[in-house]
């Protein structure tokens, strides 16, 4: 009795340790988007956008030129009071910026000149007057500060922002499409999960339906024994069992195989020695055509992507449209220099020099920036026509699947009276058999149609929440909230 006892509670202990050893849909799809390098890689599109989108950030550093030189002139022919030779060097530097927020140019620019003027003699009139012509030997020291502002055309730097702000569009795309990948690969995942637990109960029917076949087995044998049955009862009996075994045994091969390719893909050998825990038969809550539309359009990625192109379309035709229109700076400077026949004299920065201009531009008829605008407008057309044309793709897909999931809801009904029928035809032909009225052969075909009837069963079931997953997917609600 005490023996009895223990083993029971061994048994019980044994099945609370076997269902321990599980992991749920939920656990498994974040442990994929735990492990699986392609959410890494995903994440990588954005960063590779952002970097592309920042390199425009560099036409706002400063930029500084220096161009040193050296020249001799030598005049062809020689003229009167002229030098015979010109040798001039100078060195200098330009540091320039453009300010994105005004458009305008600032350019800070010094420059050191030497000339040294070669057979350079003064004008001699005898016994009157000598004019001298110059220093032979000159310094010469320039400071500019110049600043042009566009009136028209880049005003506030229209222009100069574009390429950074439709570089952002790239970057929101890249993000969206990452999130849309690491979607659909989840929804792969996932119908992989449910097929894993599809096995599972297939595994659970096939044993319950070996273990019906080998106590059916032992009964007939008895019975032959007490010569109740013939021989052939036996063999039949026998001939189940076997066929029940291999229908183990090949599930069995199934579910290990699905369960090792899922433990490499979320790269956790903790995997080979779970089972997946989900309830196979229960329904959840399916919502109205007009709750899910509303979802739909309000939540979809594919919609968001297209505006998202839409919105980058219409920065650029803005762009365009600043390129059609004429070109007019106010270009203002001042300027600081100095000169002396000795360097150290030369560095005063005593004279001062200011100027304002206005310089205009235009191409007439301008076709080019023209054309561009009228390409820009066609393609926000197209893509308004793509925005309808996935909006209502996506609709149909959607009532697709509810309709589906409602039809598949009655099968499952169906399917539910269909083994309860099964049930109770076993029960009566195993009756008839027991009693001597029946054969054997109809009592374990009713069983195989039970077993049959469970595994339609089953499929059903997992096509249901097959079909629950891709209603997800479809309304981006599968990917964990946290991972966005």
């Amino acid at each position: 009795m005490k023996v009895g006892i223990y083993l029971i509670v061994l048994v019980l202990q044994m099945v609370t340790i076997c269902h321990a050893q599980t992991i749920t849909l939920n656990e498994f799809l974040n442990l994929i988007h735990k492990n699986h390098p392609l959410f890494a890689k995903e994440e990588l599109s954005s960063k590779i956008e952002e970097k592309g989108r920042d390199s425009y950030l560099g036409s706002q550093d400063w930029r500084i030129t220096s161009t040193p030189y050296y020249a001799r002139q030598n005049p062809l022919p020689p003229v009167v009071f002229a030098p015979e030779r010109v040798d001039q060097t100078s060195i200098g530097a330009v540091a320039e910026r453009a300010f994105w927020k005004t458009g305008g140019r600032l350019s800070l620019s010094w420059s050191s000149v030497f000339t040294d003027q070669i057979g350079l003699e003064d004008i001699v009139i005898p016994n009157v007057i000598t004019i001298p012509t110059g220093p032979p030997e000159f310094y010469q020291n320039n400071l500019y500060l110049t600043y042009s502002q566009p009136l028209l055309q880049n005003y506030k730097g229209e222009l100069d922002r574009l390429g950074y702000e439709t570089s952002q569009y790239s970057v929101d795309v890249a993000g969206v499409q990452a999130l849309e990948n690491k979607e659909e690969f989840l929804l792969t995942m996932g119908l992989q999960f449910l097929n894993w637990v599809l096995l599972s109960e297939q595994k659970t029917i096939a044993t319950e339906r070996l273990h019906l076949a080998e106590r059916q087995l032992e009964q007939t044998q008895k019975k032959r024994a007490a010569n109740l049955v013939d021989e052939v009862d036996v063999l039949r009996s026998e001939d189940a069992v076997r066929i029940a075994e291999q229908g183990v045994v090949l599930i069995d091969g199934l579910w290990k195989g699905n369960q090792a390719e899922l433990a490499v893909l979320s790269r956790s050998e903790e995997l080979y020695t779970l089972g997946p825990e989900f309830n196979l038969y229960d329904r959840r809550d399916r919502p109205t055509l007009d709750e899910a539309t509303s979802r739909l359009r309000s939540q979809s990625r594919l919609l968001e992507l297209l505006a998202i192109q839409q919105a980058q379309l219409e920065r650029q035709q803005r762009g365009f449209e600043e390129m059609t229109k004429p070109q007019l700076y106010l270009n203002t400077q001042i300027a600081l220099k100095s000169g002396d026949d000795k360097f150290g004299d030369a560095m005063g920065f005593d004279k001062r020099d200011m100027g304002v201009s206005l310089q205009f531009s235009y191409p007439l008829g301008n076709r080019s920036a023209i054309t561009k605008v009228e390409q820009t407008a066609i393609q926000v057309r197209q893509i308004k026509l793509a925005e309808e044309e996935v909006a209502l793709g996506l609709e149909g897909g959607l009532r697709n699947l509810l309709i589906q999931i409602e039809e598949i809801e009655r099968v499952l009904s169906l399917n539910e009276r269909q083994m309860e029928t099964a049930r109770l035809k076993t029960q009566e032909e195993l009756k008839r058999y027991n009693r001597g009225r029946g054969d054997l052969t109809f009592v374990i075909q009713s069983q195989d149609n039970e077993e049959r009837a469970k595994l339609t069963y089953a499929q059903n079931a997992a096509t249901y929440h097959g079909l629950n997953l891709r209603l997800s997917a479809l309304l981006d609600e599968l990917l964990p909230s946290n991972a966005e």
